[in-house]
């Protein structure tokens, strides 16, 4: 969505992706946390130099930690906490604030830059211990409702602390409101919702980040309260998330640029926008119109001929096994995509106990995963069905079709459309009573463990840890999808 001069210059979406349908924004939920900082500053709950330990005393080591006694939520925010927290850590604990304290240090808080997504959780908590009140809630009366925000999900941890770093599900039309009234330096309707200083001076290069940069100018310019400085057009900040989330304000043109994507490589996409903006802004035409673009929709599974095989497995269970390799790593396969799964305190996974109901058009489709068993409509003539699941205590729509690829294989593809991969499940049956599921993912796993790779190795501070790091974890690629064998009952 382009939004100049402050109405929607155009927008597009692609099927069965829409506009009313909120998405994961991993990391731009950390520009959030910021403005949630900046109302908690701003109406006298903390100050930049509120130290962590002052409102966490039970917190403090018994051995005195003189890092620990100087942490304070400027660190924090400007992503210079110092503390090195693994990615890996298990987030179905209800550990979070222990583990960020137990975790290494990678420098003295203030002296250098590591983006630490935990930082942002903590901040989180710190807003709940002195307001009372969860950043959702806390949120609500300052941003949501002056900016015509519908209240958002947003992932906590098991004390029900905001996640802060990410977890946050919005609308495209939700991010475009947020970084358009950045852009109005926190105005709204003529209102002041966003305290203006901190829409200038934290959207400013704050913190140094060029030395963990790896080479990517976007990524190099300067870090401030949870934006970044673009180094693709010199005036202008962005709220980011992993997949090609972004809120992009230009600052010396009155216009803003929101984007929900799929694609893990953000350098590519960010290469895409500066390649077309801001030279697509032209002469204004106070006549104009916004318009929406017409975007090819993703390839649904091509209706075809309908199995036998139909007759004789209608209404059965299709028990599986469990991957217990990828159980004991806390990544079991899901009918979510593994980048969604990831970072959440509730896996869901261990797919199992799988049925159809094959209709004219469409087939039914049950299945478990723990304790939680959903149900959906998928169609089979080459059309999406759409559908409600509830996976890891958390609420998804599905787009899904099928289709025999053979008299024994059938293949479901399913998109829980607020998140930013395909799910594709093959069944094959054999003779007798067997069946194996053969899962995938577009974009693959091994991407997603790719990404991961180099997330560890960005925030350990040891180099020998993180080097046998980004040796380990691609062994888990031939793992990541497995097959998975079962039995007809």
């Amino acid at each position: 969505m382009v939004v100049k001069h402050g109405q929607v210059a155009c927008e597009a979406y692609r099927a069965p992706y829409g506009p009313n349908v909120p998405h994961m924004m991993y990391s731009v939920s950390k520009s959030f946390t910021s403005t949630a900082v900046a109302f908690a500053i701003d109406e006298g709950y903390m100050t930049l130099e509120t130290k962590f330990l002052d409102v966490f005393p039970e917190l403090r080591p018994t051995k005195y930690d003189a890092y620990l006694e100087k942490l304070n939520v400027f660190d924090l925010l400007t992503m210079q906490g110092g503390k090195s927290v693994s990615p890996m850590l298990d987030r179905t604990k209800d550990t979070w604030l222990q583990d960020f304290v137990n975790s290494p240090w990678a420098f003295e808080p203030g002296t250098e830059f590591l983006y630490i997504s935990e930082n942002m959780y903590v901040l989180c908590a710190m807003i709940q211990r002195l307001t009372g009140m969860s950043v959702t809630e806390f949120l609500t009366p300052r941003l949501y409702e002056p900016l015509g925000i519908d209240v958002p999900y947003w992932e906590t941890c098991p004390r029900g602390i905001e996640a802060g770093g990410w977890g946050l599900f919005l609308k495209l039309e939700d991010l475009a409101k947020f970084t358009l009234c950045y852009k109005q330096h926190g105005k709204w309707n003529g209102k002041q919702v966003i305290p203006e200083y901190w829409t200038i001076e934290g959207t400013k290069g704050i913190a140094d980040n060029s030395p963990r940069s790896d080479g990517d100018y976007d990524g190099m310019n300067g870090y401030g309260y949870c934006f970044w400085r673009n180094g693709g057009y010199e005036n202008s900040y962005r709220a980011d998330g992993m997949f090609s989330q972004f809120g992009i304000v230009f600052e010396d043109i009155d216009a803003i640029l929101a984007v929900n994507g799929g694609n893990i490589d953000e350098h590519q996409t960010r290469e895409a926008i500066w390649h077309h903006f801001p030279k697509a802004f032209i002469d204004d035409n106070p006549n104009a119109e916004g318009v929406q673009i017409a975007i090819k929709p993703y390839e649904t599974l091509p209706k075809a001929p309908r199995s036998f095989l139909e007759n004789s497995i209608d209404g059965k269970k299709l028990v599986f096994g469990k991957a217990h390799v990828l159980t004991v790593i806390g990544m079991p396969v899901s009918v979510l995509p593994l980048a969604s799964v990831f970072m959440e305190k509730d896996k869901a996974g261990n797919i199992t106990n799988v049925s159809f109901r094959f209709h004219e058009n469409d087939v039914t489709m049950t299945w478990s995963e723990g304790d939680e068993t959903n149900t959906i409509l998928v169609g089979m003539d080459g059309e999406y069905r759409y559908d409600k699941i509830v996976l890891g205590g958390i609420g998804y729509t599905t787009a899904a079709t099928a289709s025999w690829i053979s008299e024994n294989v059938l293949e479901v593809q399913i998109r829980p459309i607020e998140t930013v991969a395909e799910r594709r499940l093959v069944f094959r049956f054999k003779d007798g009573n067997k069946v194996t599921m053969e899962p995938s993912t577009l974009p693959p796993s091994s991407v997603m463990l790719d990404n991961i790779k180099n997330s560890v190795k960005g925030v350990i501070s040891s180099e020998l840890v993180a080097n046998l790091a980004t040796k380990v974890i691609p062994l888990a690629n031939p793992f990541a999808d497995p097959t998975h064998y079962g039995n007809i009952k």
